[in-house]
């Protein structure tokens, strides 16, 4: 391992070795948003191995921000449909096509993929 400690992920339980402890560790290698490495400090209590990272940097999200400079993410999010007038709602998908929120159209949200 490498001078690497023996460390549990906290996603899956899987043992890996965790080079934080010394000037450099594999994890600084992944690249993450500062949005993400927030979300994973906020979810899990430590590290997490090379497959769960590099899981959780890959997933979908869509970040939606307000006229009044507020964010959010909708986690998963591929689509954004645009065209739903009758009800006057954005509609968010994920990739299976599973609507997971709407926002309203009068809202003056804009947004991004991430």
């Amino acid at each position: 391992m490498n001078n690497e400690r023996a460390q549990t992920c906290s996603s899956c339980g899987a043992q890996f070795g965790c080079g934080a402890d010394r000037d450099s560790c594999w994890c600084s290698d992944v690249q993450l948003t500062a949005w993400r490495t927030e979300l994973i400090s906020d979810k899990y209590d430590d590290c997490l191995c090379p497959s769960c990272l590099a899981a959780f940097g890959a997933k979908a999200a869509i970040k939606v921000t307000y006229p009044d400079g507020r964010t959010e993410m909708v986690e998963d999010a591929v689509r954004v449909d645009t065209q739903n007038f009758h009800e006057g709602m954005f509609d968010f998908y994920d990739d299976k096509g599973t609507l997971l929120c709407q926002i309203d159209m009068g809202s003056g949200i804009s947004w991004e993929n991430l």
